[in-house]
Protein backbone atom coordinates (compact mmCIF):
# COMPACT_ATOMS: atom_id res chain seq x y z
CA UNK A 1 0.00 0.00 0.00
CA UNK A 2 0.97 3.63 -0.01
CA UNK A 3 2.64 5.37 2.97
CA UNK A 4 -0.68 6.97 3.40
CA UNK A 5 -2.22 3.83 3.54
CA UNK A 6 1.21 1.97 6.21
CA UNK A 7 0.35 5.59 8.41
CA UNK A 8 -3.41 4.78 8.40
CA UNK A 9 -2.86 1.41 10.08
CA UNK A 10 -0.17 2.62 12.25
CA UNK A 11 -2.22 4.94 13.86
CA UNK A 12 -5.38 2.02 14.63
CA UNK A 13 -3.37 -0.05 17.16
CA UNK A 14 -6.31 0.67 19.55
CA UNK A 15 -6.95 -1.32 22.53
CA UNK A 16 -9.35 -3.65 20.40
CA UNK A 17 -6.27 -4.03 18.11
CA UNK A 18 -4.15 -5.35 20.72
CA UNK A 19 -6.59 -7.64 22.62
CA UNK A 20 -7.30 -9.18 18.44
CA UNK A 21 -3.94 -9.97 18.50
CA UNK A 22 -3.78 -11.57 21.97
CA UNK A 23 -6.38 -13.54 21.47
CA UNK A 24 -4.79 -14.59 17.93
CA UNK A 25 -1.93 -15.89 20.10
CA UNK A 26 -4.13 -17.48 22.55
CA UNK A 27 -5.65 -19.48 19.86
CA UNK A 28 -2.08 -20.11 18.00
CA UNK A 29 -1.24 -21.82 21.28
CA UNK A 30 -4.28 -24.10 21.07
CA UNK A 31 -7.19 -22.26 23.03
CA UNK A 32 -9.87 -21.45 21.21
CA UNK A 33 -13.20 -20.12 22.01
CA UNK A 34 -16.05 -22.18 23.09
CA UNK A 35 -19.10 -20.58 22.03
CA UNK A 36 -21.24 -23.23 24.48
CA UNK A 37 -19.98 -21.51 27.23
CA UNK A 38 -20.82 -18.43 25.99
CA UNK A 39 -17.21 -17.09 26.11
CA UNK A 40 -16.72 -13.65 25.13
CA UNK A 41 -13.87 -12.09 26.65
CA UNK A 42 -12.84 -8.62 27.59
CA UNK A 43 -8.90 -7.42 27.42
CA UNK A 44 -9.28 -3.61 27.99
CA UNK A 45 -7.16 -2.99 30.90
CA UNK A 46 -8.59 0.57 31.62
CA UNK A 47 -11.78 -0.30 30.98
CA UNK A 48 -12.30 -3.21 33.57
CA UNK A 49 -10.03 -1.08 36.28
CA UNK A 50 -13.07 1.32 35.96
CA UNK A 51 -15.35 -1.26 36.33
CA UNK A 52 -14.00 -2.74 39.54
CA UNK A 53 -13.74 0.39 40.70
CA UNK A 54 -17.41 1.34 40.11
CA UNK A 55 -18.25 -1.65 42.20
CA UNK A 56 -17.00 -0.15 45.43
CA UNK A 57 -14.81 -2.97 46.60
CA UNK A 58 -12.59 -2.09 49.43
CA UNK A 59 -10.21 -4.46 51.34
CA UNK A 60 -12.65 -5.27 53.59
CA UNK A 61 -14.63 -7.16 51.09
CA UNK A 62 -15.00 -10.58 49.96
CA UNK A 63 -15.95 -11.34 46.55
CA UNK A 64 -17.33 -14.31 44.38
CA UNK A 65 -16.45 -14.24 40.53
CA UNK A 66 -18.64 -16.12 38.42
CA UNK A 67 -16.88 -17.34 35.30
CA UNK A 68 -13.28 -15.64 35.28
CA UNK A 69 -12.57 -17.22 32.22
CA UNK A 70 -8.61 -16.38 31.72
CA UNK A 71 -8.59 -13.83 34.53
CA UNK A 72 -8.53 -10.67 33.00
CA UNK A 73 -11.61 -9.37 35.56
CA UNK A 74 -9.93 -11.48 38.31
CA UNK A 75 -5.79 -9.84 38.14
CA UNK A 76 -8.04 -6.24 38.98
CA UNK A 77 -10.38 -7.85 41.65
CA UNK A 78 -7.63 -8.92 43.38
CA UNK A 79 -5.73 -5.67 44.16
CA UNK A 80 -8.96 -4.31 45.43
CA UNK A 81 -10.59 -6.70 47.37
CA UNK A 82 -9.55 -8.84 50.76
CA UNK A 83 -10.38 -12.15 49.24
CA UNK A 84 -11.80 -13.70 45.46
CA UNK A 85 -13.31 -16.79 44.93
CA UNK A 86 -13.42 -17.37 41.18
CA UNK A 87 -15.84 -20.58 40.03
CA UNK A 88 -14.98 -21.52 36.64
CA UNK A 89 -16.88 -24.35 34.79
CA UNK A 90 -14.28 -24.82 31.53
CA UNK A 91 -11.22 -27.01 32.65
CA UNK A 92 -9.25 -25.67 29.74
CA UNK A 93 -8.61 -22.64 30.72
CA UNK A 94 -7.67 -23.14 34.46
CA UNK A 95 -4.21 -23.22 33.64
CA UNK A 96 -4.58 -19.67 32.15
CA UNK A 97 -6.46 -18.59 34.54
CA UNK A 98 -3.44 -19.77 37.43
CA UNK A 99 -0.74 -18.73 35.07
CA UNK A 100 -2.69 -14.32 34.87
CA UNK A 101 -2.98 -14.81 38.29
CA UNK A 102 0.06 -16.38 39.84
CA UNK A 103 0.82 -13.34 41.71
CA UNK A 104 -2.30 -13.16 44.05
CA UNK A 105 -2.10 -14.84 47.68
CA UNK A 106 -5.92 -13.80 48.16
CA UNK A 107 -7.52 -15.87 45.50
CA UNK A 108 -9.18 -19.12 45.58
CA UNK A 109 -10.21 -21.08 41.92
CA UNK A 110 -12.82 -23.51 42.36
CA UNK A 111 -13.99 -25.70 38.55
CA UNK A 112 -17.12 -26.45 38.41
CA UNK A 113 -20.65 -25.39 37.01
CA UNK A 114 -21.74 -22.25 39.45
CA UNK A 115 -25.23 -23.59 38.76
CA UNK A 116 -25.02 -27.16 40.32
CA UNK A 117 -22.93 -25.85 43.22
CA UNK A 118 -24.15 -26.11 46.76
CA UNK A 119 -23.74 -22.22 47.05
CA UNK A 120 -24.36 -22.10 51.23
CA UNK A 121 -21.20 -24.22 51.04
CA UNK A 122 -19.21 -22.73 48.81
CA UNK A 123 -20.18 -18.96 49.75
CA UNK A 124 -19.65 -19.93 53.92
CA UNK A 125 -16.02 -18.68 53.98
CA UNK A 126 -16.66 -15.26 52.17
CA UNK A 127 -18.60 -13.93 55.44
CA UNK A 128 -21.81 -11.35 55.38
CA UNK A 129 -22.14 -8.79 52.91
CA UNK A 130 -20.37 -10.46 50.21
CA UNK A 131 -20.02 -8.98 46.57
CA UNK A 132 -20.55 -10.78 43.08
CA UNK A 133 -18.54 -9.51 40.79
CA UNK A 134 -18.51 -11.10 37.11
CA UNK A 135 -19.02 -10.78 33.23
CA UNK A 136 -21.54 -13.91 33.44
CA UNK A 137 -21.71 -16.15 30.28
CA UNK A 138 -25.14 -14.52 28.46
CA UNK A 139 -26.08 -17.54 27.74
CA UNK A 140 -26.77 -18.63 31.19
CA UNK A 141 -27.62 -15.49 33.01
CA UNK A 142 -31.22 -15.96 34.03
CA UNK A 143 -30.72 -19.15 36.27
CA UNK A 144 -27.36 -17.59 37.45
CA UNK A 145 -29.25 -14.58 39.20
CA UNK A 146 -32.57 -16.46 40.39
CA UNK A 147 -29.79 -19.25 42.44
CA UNK A 148 -28.64 -15.72 43.86
CA UNK A 149 -31.26 -13.94 44.46
CA UNK A 150 -33.23 -16.94 46.02
CA UNK A 151 -30.01 -18.02 47.62
CA UNK A 152 -31.14 -16.42 51.03
CA UNK A 153 -26.75 -15.25 50.65
CA UNK A 154 -25.95 -12.51 52.58
CA UNK A 155 -24.90 -10.74 49.34
CA UNK A 156 -24.39 -6.70 49.44
CA UNK A 157 -24.37 -6.23 46.24
CA UNK A 158 -23.97 -7.86 42.76
CA UNK A 159 -22.15 -6.09 40.28
CA UNK A 160 -22.08 -7.63 36.25
CA UNK A 161 -21.48 -7.78 32.77
CA UNK A 162 -24.81 -8.75 30.69
CA UNK A 163 -26.49 -7.84 27.78
CA UNK A 164 -27.88 -4.78 27.30
CA UNK A 165 -30.86 -6.31 26.43
CA UNK A 166 -31.62 -7.95 29.68
CA UNK A 167 -30.15 -4.50 31.66
CA UNK A 168 -32.96 -3.10 30.23
CA UNK A 169 -35.68 -5.88 31.42
CA UNK A 170 -34.09 -5.67 35.00
CA UNK A 171 -34.06 -1.86 35.49
CA UNK A 172 -37.66 -2.00 33.56
CA UNK A 173 -40.69 0.16 34.29
CA UNK A 174 -44.68 -1.16 34.62
CA UNK A 175 -46.34 -0.50 31.37
CA UNK A 176 -43.00 -0.39 29.44
CA UNK A 177 -41.92 -2.88 26.54
CA UNK A 178 -39.11 -4.69 28.87
CA UNK A 179 -41.18 -5.12 31.62
CA UNK A 180 -41.92 -8.15 32.55
CA UNK A 181 -41.43 -11.18 35.35
CA UNK A 182 -37.64 -10.81 35.30
CA UNK A 183 -38.01 -6.95 36.09
CA UNK A 184 -40.09 -7.76 38.57
CA UNK A 185 -38.16 -10.35 40.19
CA UNK A 186 -35.23 -8.33 40.33
CA UNK A 187 -36.78 -4.85 41.23
CA UNK A 188 -38.33 -7.50 44.61
CA UNK A 189 -34.97 -8.48 45.35
CA UNK A 190 -32.74 -5.59 44.19
CA UNK A 191 -32.65 -1.84 43.42
CA UNK A 192 -30.36 -1.99 39.86
CA UNK A 193 -28.71 0.42 38.42
CA UNK A 194 -26.50 1.24 35.50
CA UNK A 195 -23.03 1.76 35.44
CA UNK A 196 -21.92 1.46 31.47
CA UNK A 197 -22.81 0.44 28.15
CA UNK A 198 -20.08 -1.62 26.89
CA UNK A 199 -19.96 -2.27 22.83
CA UNK A 200 -19.56 -5.50 21.37
CA UNK A 201 -16.58 -4.60 20.36
CA UNK A 202 -14.86 -4.41 23.08
CA UNK A 203 -14.85 -7.92 23.34
CA UNK A 204 -13.37 -10.97 21.62
CA UNK A 205 -15.07 -12.81 19.97
CA UNK A 206 -17.16 -9.85 19.70
CA UNK A 207 -21.07 -10.93 20.57
CA UNK A 208 -23.79 -10.22 18.18
CA UNK A 209 -25.11 -7.44 20.94
CA UNK A 210 -24.10 -4.51 23.23
CA UNK A 211 -23.64 -5.26 26.93
CA UNK A 212 -24.06 -3.78 30.20
CA UNK A 213 -22.48 -3.08 33.26
CA UNK A 214 -24.87 -3.04 36.26
CA UNK A 215 -25.02 -2.72 39.88
CA UNK A 216 -28.32 -4.93 41.40
CA UNK A 217 -27.68 -3.46 45.62
CA UNK A 218 -29.50 -6.48 47.23
CA UNK A 219 -33.31 -5.80 49.61
CA UNK A 220 -32.35 -7.40 52.80
CA UNK A 221 -35.41 -6.13 54.00
CA UNK A 222 -37.66 -6.80 50.80
CA UNK A 223 -39.26 -9.99 52.20
CA UNK A 224 -40.44 -8.87 55.60
CA UNK A 225 -43.25 -7.19 53.53
CA UNK A 226 -44.62 -10.53 52.44
CA UNK A 227 -46.96 -12.43 54.32
CA UNK A 228 -46.45 -15.39 51.72
CA UNK A 229 -43.49 -15.60 49.42
CA UNK A 230 -44.86 -18.34 47.53
CA UNK A 231 -47.99 -16.80 47.36
CA UNK A 232 -46.25 -13.73 45.50
CA UNK A 233 -44.37 -15.99 42.71
CA UNK A 234 -47.40 -18.03 41.86
CA UNK A 235 -49.47 -15.08 41.51
CA UNK A 236 -46.70 -13.43 39.45
CA UNK A 237 -45.92 -16.37 37.71
CA UNK A 238 -49.79 -16.72 36.76
CA UNK A 239 -49.99 -13.19 35.74
CA UNK A 240 -47.27 -13.11 33.15
CA UNK A 241 -47.50 -16.35 31.88
CA UNK A 242 -50.89 -14.58 30.49
CA UNK A 243 -49.68 -11.22 30.26
CA UNK A 244 -52.38 -10.64 27.57
CA UNK A 245 -55.24 -10.93 29.94
CA UNK A 246 -56.62 -9.02 32.24
CA UNK A 247 -55.64 -9.87 35.59
CA UNK A 248 -59.16 -11.01 36.69
CA UNK A 249 -59.27 -13.68 34.17
CA UNK A 250 -55.20 -14.67 34.19
CA UNK A 251 -54.66 -15.31 37.96
CA UNK A 252 -57.86 -17.60 38.17
CA UNK A 253 -55.70 -20.83 37.90
CA UNK A 254 -53.86 -19.41 40.77
CA UNK A 255 -56.91 -17.88 43.26
CA UNK A 256 -60.72 -18.49 43.62
CA UNK A 257 -62.33 -15.86 41.75
CA UNK A 258 -64.21 -14.22 44.58
CA UNK A 259 -61.02 -13.85 46.79
CA UNK A 260 -59.07 -12.11 43.82
CA UNK A 261 -61.88 -9.95 42.83
CA UNK A 262 -61.81 -9.41 47.00
CA UNK A 263 -58.35 -8.67 47.05
CA UNK A 264 -57.74 -6.40 44.12
CA UNK A 265 -60.07 -4.05 45.57
CA UNK A 266 -58.89 -4.15 48.72
CA UNK A 267 -55.22 -3.78 47.51
CA UNK A 268 -56.68 -0.58 45.25
CA UNK A 269 -56.22 -2.44 41.88
CA UNK A 270 -58.07 -1.93 38.97
CA UNK A 271 -59.87 -5.08 37.90
CA UNK A 272 -59.14 -4.60 34.14
CA UNK A 273 -55.22 -3.89 34.89
CA UNK A 274 -53.21 -6.61 33.48
CA UNK A 275 -49.68 -7.91 35.09
CA UNK A 276 -47.61 -5.29 32.98
CA UNK A 277 -48.83 -2.57 34.78
CA UNK A 278 -48.77 -3.35 38.28
CA UNK A 279 -45.14 -2.44 39.98
CA UNK A 280 -43.48 -4.25 42.90
CA UNK A 281 -45.07 -2.61 45.67
CA UNK A 282 -48.65 -3.31 43.74
CA UNK A 283 -47.87 -6.81 43.19
CA UNK A 284 -46.73 -7.63 46.99
CA UNK A 285 -50.09 -5.67 48.03
CA UNK A 286 -52.53 -7.91 45.62
CA UNK A 287 -50.39 -11.31 47.33
CA UNK A 288 -50.80 -10.26 50.83
CA UNK A 289 -54.47 -9.39 50.25
CA UNK A 290 -55.21 -13.03 48.93
CA UNK A 291 -53.11 -14.67 51.73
Amino acid sequence: GSSADRRGRNETITPMKRSFERAQRRREEGHGYKHDLGQNFLYDEELLETLVQSTGVTKADSVLEIGPGSGMLTKHLCPHAQKVLAVEVDHDIIPFLKVNTAAFSNLEIVEGDIRKQDLLALCGPLGENFLVIANIPYNITTPIFEALWESGLPIRQISVMIQKEVAEKLMAAPSTASYGLMSVKCQYYCTPRLECIVPAEKFTPPPKVDSAFVHLTMNGSRSAEVQNERRLFSLLRAGFNLRRKTLSNALRSAVEPETLKAAMEQAGISPTARAEELSVEEWIRLANACS
